[in-house]
């Protein structure tokens, strides 16, 4: 083999090791590709959900401070009616039943089966009733008045309490405007066929269960610093 066969054989080799290293590079660099792209994408994945969670948890917080101020709002209401649940509870404590009086057959006074028209016999009784309140020497100012109104059993419950409403509205009208009773210490409420003094099987029963009660109640706090003030003027 002559000199020049033997280098153009060599450099042939050389040629052929540098593709196949050229080759290998470019197979690796394939691979290492290949297997990082799943990474990336995993890493991207994660960072999209961190993002997402992120959001999420603003929403929850974001919520968390919404029900804590309705939280906050719900315990002030709540405070603010047992502030005058209590005042009202240590009202009805300070009153004492002194009065009553009945509108019903008894009295000459009753309703009418439906009829919710105060009589005229109703009306001088309770101007009579009124009479004697008038007559003590505290008149009615310290006094609360409670009107309620009752049904016999005919007819639905609902319209037996509208109609004992109506009965009692009449009553309370009636002091308010006609014997100038203040407003503010009348009290309304119906009963409807609850309550009832007479058997509703009979018609005497029933005539007895419609009725108009009016309940006088006296501040007994204004009574005892009555009875002080009268002690010290001794």
């Amino acid at each position: 083999m002559n000199c020049s066969n033997f280098l153009r054989r060599g450099i042939r080799l050389l040629m052929i090791s540098c593709l196949l290293f050229m080759s290998g590079c470019l197979a690796t660099q394939d691979w290492v590709t290949e297997q990082l792209f799943p990474v990336n994408k995993r890493i991207s994945d994660t960072e999209a959900n961190v993002t997402q969670l992120g959001g999420r948890v603003s929403n929850v917080e974001g919520q968390v401070q919404t029900m804590s101020k309705q939280i906050a709002d719900l315990d002030s209401r709540l405070n603010q009616t047992t502030a005058k649940t209590d005042q009202a509870l240590d009202n009805i404590q300070r009153l004492r039943l002194d009065r009553k009086m009945v509108l019903d057959l008894k009295q000459g006074a009753f309703f009418a089966n439906n009829s919710t028209v105060l009589t005229e016999q109703a009306k001088k009784d309770i101007d009579s009733f009124l009479s004697d309140l008038r007559g003590e020497s505290d008149g009615t100012g310290s006094l609360t008045f409670v009107v309620a109104g009752y049904t016999d059993s005919v007819g639905t419950g609902k319209y037996n309490y509208e109609l004992g409403r109506l009965r009692a509205d009449n009553v309370a009208n009636y002091l308010a405007t006609r014997r100038k009773i203040d407003p503010a210490s009348l009290s309304v409420i119906s009963f409807g066929e609850n309550d009832p003094v007479g058997d509703n099987k009979t018609a005497e029963g029933r005539a007895k269960n419609r009725r108009v009660e009016i309940l006088v109640y006296r501040d007994t706090v204004g009574v005892a610093s009555r009875g002080t003030q009268a002690q010290s003027g001794r």
